[in-house]
């Protein structure tokens, strides 16, 4: 299967620093934008993640990169196996978690510090669905957006806009941390297009928002047509109030 991407990191206009970080099959991507086609092969794995550091907490930036990298280092030593995936997966939430929490103890910080993390894994001919916190993983099927992920909050889980929206799980933070796993394997076709976000952006852009920008903007020939950046670009236009990651794969 041939996955077309692109995918940008963008500080926003309000922030001092990037606390968000992508990752591209073990690509590290902060303050950058990438654009490429990968062929998948059902003999091996590949992914597309967010983590976005969490806002009220110490070194947010240190915890998205920390989350990224050892996922990473858990592929490249242990290449993960269909039939043990999601037990790994869970596994390497929890020491992700316990390992930022230590970190943060160790360096006596008031906030300790973490992250979310969200997005798609292709492994051995199967697709999983990641998820922690309230980054988003969206997918664009016939014009119509559908968020896959749910918020991991009282307003997300609740369905009630009015509820508040502290995160109830995420990696580190003083929490034990666990990402969520779902085999979605079956449920992407070819020429879905995925979208996997920070609130950065969402909460500058709403799903409608979101879905108009991308319908607009994909070709005749159904390419994607610089829509990581023209995603950005709108949500700094509403004020971007926070750290702006957006990858976009279509499948």
């Amino acid at each position: 299967m041939k996955i077309h991407i692109q995918a940008i990191c963008h500080k926003g206009l309000v922030r001092d620093n990037n606390e968000d970080a992508i990752s591209i099959g073990g690509v590290f991507l902060r303050d950058d934008s990438m654009r490429l086609s990968v062929d998948v092969s059902d003999k091996g794995y590949f992914y597309l993640l967010v983590a976005d550091g969490m806002g009220g907490h110490e070194k947010g930036e240190v915890a998205s990169e920390i989350a990224l990298n050892e996922i990473k280092e858990q592929f490249a030593m242990f290449d993960i196996k269909p039939e043990s995936f999601e037990h790994d997966i869970r596994e390497t939430g929890r020491y992700i978690s316990f390992k930022l929490n230590q970190a943060s103890d160790d360096q006596g910080m008031q906030k300790p510090m973490g992250c979310t993390l969200t997005g798609v894994v292709w492994s051995y001919g199967q697709t999983y669905l990641v998820n922690a916190g309230d980054s988003r993983t969206y997918r664009l099927r016939d014009g119509m957006l559908r968020q896959l992920t749910t918020d991991q909050t009282e307003r997300g889980f609740a369905n009630d806009p009015t509820a508040s929206k502290a995160l109830l799980n995420c990696l580190g933070g003083g929490l034990d941390g666990m990402i969520k796993v779902e085999n979605i394997a079956g449920k992407l076709v070819e020429d879905d297009i995925l979208i996997i976000c920070s609130d950065g952006l969402t909460d500058m852009l709403t799903d409608d928002d979101i879905e108009s920008i991308l319908n607009q903007g994909i070709t005749d020939n159904g390419m994607l047509d610089g829509l990581a950046e023209r995603l950005k670009d709108k949500a700094c236009e509403k004020g971007g109030l926070d750290n702006i990651s957006v990858v976009l794969a279509k499948l």
